[in-house]
């Protein structure tokens, strides 16, 4: 059996929930650096750290009667303002966490049809935080 992860190892789930015809997931952990530059210097003094953001994208095969919102991971417009938020994660088939994505909500959601394809959607998340194998057990 291979070591590496791969995509036939991997289940998605949100809010512990198997997203059962996901296709495909990819996320960024951003560290954003701001160059402090001086006066009497032409290089960078150092880099600061001014912020943080995480975000994620799930592609899935759309499956009638299992739309987004009825899975309640997208709001109706009315629920919007009051909606809470999830956990996203990739499993391994041991349920041990490769990816945690804590703070999550929904942002946009796209859907694709070919004449000679499967409709795919592809979900936008954001976070608050991500975390791996390191930190995700603590």
């Amino acid at each position: 059996m291979s070591t590496v992860m791969t995509g036939a190892k991997a289940k998605f789930t949100i809010d512990g929930k198997v997203i059962a015809y996901a296709s495909n997931v990819s996320y960024n952990e951003n560290i954003q650096y701001e160059a402090i530059n001086v006066l009497d210097q032409l290089n960078v003094l150092e880099h600061a750290e001014v912020g943080y953001t995480v975000d994620m994208q799930c592609q899935s095969f759309r499956v009638p009667n299992q739309s987004v919102k009825q899975l309640g991971i997208m709001k109706s417009l009315p629920q919007l303002l009051t909606q809470g938020v999830m956990d996203a994660m990739v499993v391994d088939p041991d349920g041990n966490i490769i990816l945690l994505m804590t703070g999550t909500k929904i942002q946009a959601r796209q859907a694709t049809v070919d004449a000679r394809g499967v409709m795919t959607e592809t979900w936008s998340f954001v976070g608050l935080q991500a975390k791996d194998e390191l930190d995700a057990t603590g």
